[in-house]
């Protein structure tokens, strides 16, 4: 396994992470729909300009159906993902949907043969805890602003477990997908290219909807919302580009799990701008992923 896989994996988090801290941001302002649809449209723009200067030749019909697939797979995840953060807070939504999205192609992974020894192990079983405490509410005890009703509480809660569990598995289907891809020979710029247009027409159907259900269409947005989008868009498009690179280059099992640190970008963005509370349990979070990644890319070596 070359040490290139892991480094690719962790910048793929790093900016995702931050794509889904301005996508939480711009769902915020402007609703989940404008902000959907036009981080999607700038993704799309932004894998179609790279096109040309990567010189591939073009895939398979199956390697670039795997790559479209991956593509409904991911914005489906991120969907959830945007309603989730949009209405919850962010350093906590976002881990629980790595753990499902990590644990999934990892143990895939293994399962079907790929390598692992005692120090990569025991540094994805960091990373993977450190996804857990993160996650860990850190609210002092006492009454919280909840619906008034058992069943109200009820409703609320499984929403938010349905929003977080479609998020995981979504991002879950976009690594093997995406894994599948490669195992065709897909170069790096026509799956993402396969991916971002499969994801931009399932953001127009979403636009396109209320259109064919007869209800209002208007779609207002202001510059803010337009500015977090692009850099939304930016940050999906760079995650897909260094997770595409990392699969082709390591192991599915770790470079899902180190890729699924992305929550950390996203909490430690939603403490510096937005002065959400990271906890000391938070803190020691961060730094079991650290511990985790530094691990796994020891264990990389010579693998």
């Amino acid at each position: 396994m070359n040490l290139g896989g892991p480094a690719y994996a962790l910048l793929s988090a790093a900016t995702w992470g931050s794509g889904d801290f301005f996508g939480g941001l711009a769902s915020r302002l402007g609703g989940l729909r404008p902000a959907l649809v036009l981080t999607q449209l700038f993704g799309v723009l932004l894998a179609l300009a790279l096109l040309p200067l990567a010189n591939e030749a073009p895939p398979t019909i199956e390697g670039f159906a795997w790559a479209a697939v991956a593509g409904v797979a991911g914005v489906t995840g991120v969907g959830c993902l945007y309603m989730a953060l949009s209405a919850g807070t962010m350093g906590l939504v976002a881990p629980l949907t790595g753990l499902i999205a990590a644990a999934v192609p990892a143990i895939v992974g293994v399962l079907r043969g790929e390598p692992v020894g005692p120090v990569l192990l025991l540094g994805m079983m960091a990373a993977l805890a450190a996804v857990v405490v993160i996650s860990l509410p850190d609210r002092p005890p006492g009454r919280t602003h909840e619906p008034a009703s058992a069943a109200a509480r009820t409703g609320s809660r499984v929403r938010e477990w349905a929003l977080i569990l479609g998020a995981g598995l979504g991002f879950a289907g976009f690594y093997l997908l995406v894994d599948l891809a490669h195992g065709t020979g897909a170069g790096t710029a026509y799956t993402l290219v396969g991916v971002r247009m499969a994801s931009t027409a399932v953001a127009a159907v979403l636009l396109l909807a209320p259109i064919a259900a007869g209800r209002p269409t208007g779609f207002p947005v202001s510059r803010r919302v337009v500015g977090l989008s692009f850099l939304t868009g930016l940050g999906d498009t760079g995650g897909n580009i260094f997770f595409i690179v990392a699969s082709g280059v390591g192991a599915l099992s770790v470079t899902v799990v180190l890729a699924s640190l992305y929550p950390v970008s996203t909490a430690l963005l939603a403490r510096v701008v937005l002065r959400e509370r990271l906890s000391p349990v938070r803190i020691a979070g961060v730094a079991l992923a650290i511990v985790g990644a530094v691990l796994i890319s020891a264990g990389s070596v010579g693998a």
